[in-house]
């Protein structure tokens, strides 16, 4: 595999979706930069990246945090030009409405919502600079719709969903 001059950002990458992204675009040749709250949960994803070949490089990353989020996307982009920031911070939680604490429902908007922000912002900081490049976020049905027990989490998707809408005028 030809091995790009380029990076891309996975900020919430996870077992599933995340995984699958950081896969698809290191068989593309980028440098996966790979961010979840808990960096001993990329070990496997890395390693099943570098034995196909690819490049990975796992961080610890609280997504709520600004600082955290610039270091992240600004060593991604001096080990190479950055091209693509994915934010996939999951946030999904069932809680029926009565047993909602505001606690919960404010550190569901604050993985969701407040991280795509910092994400958002500090990627399009970064492309800007360069000229190019994409940020993707990943959605869920609930940014649609609310479901029975889903308050929270289709409130805090849901605004996602709009501020992405907002980021891309």
């Amino acid at each position: 595999m030809a091995q790009r001059n380029a990076t891309v950002a996975v900020i919430g990458a996870g077992d599933f979706i995340g995984a699958a992204i950081a896969k698809k675009f290191a068989a593309e040749g980028y440098t996966v930069f790979a961010g979840r709250r808990t960096a001993d949960k990329l070990a496997a994803l890395v390693s099943e990246i570098e034995s196909a070949g690819g490049a990975c490089v796992a961080r610890g990353l609280d997504a709520r945090k600004e600082d955290d989020i610039t270091a992240f996307l600004n060593e991604a982009d001096a080990h190479a030009p950055l091209e693509a920031v994915i934010f996939n911070v999951g946030a999904n939680v069932n809680f029926p409405l009565l047993e909602t604490t505001e606690r919960v429902f404010f550190k569901v908007w604050e993985m969701a919502t407040k991280a795509g922000f910092l994400a958002g912002r500090e990627g399009a900081r970064i492309l800007l600079k360069h000229g190019r490049g994409s940020l993707f976020f990943t959605g869920a049905t609930a940014s649609m719709r609310g479901g029975k027990g889903y308050a929270a989490f289709a409130s805090a998707k849901g605004g996602l969903r709009l501020m992405a809408q907002a980021m891309a005028r």
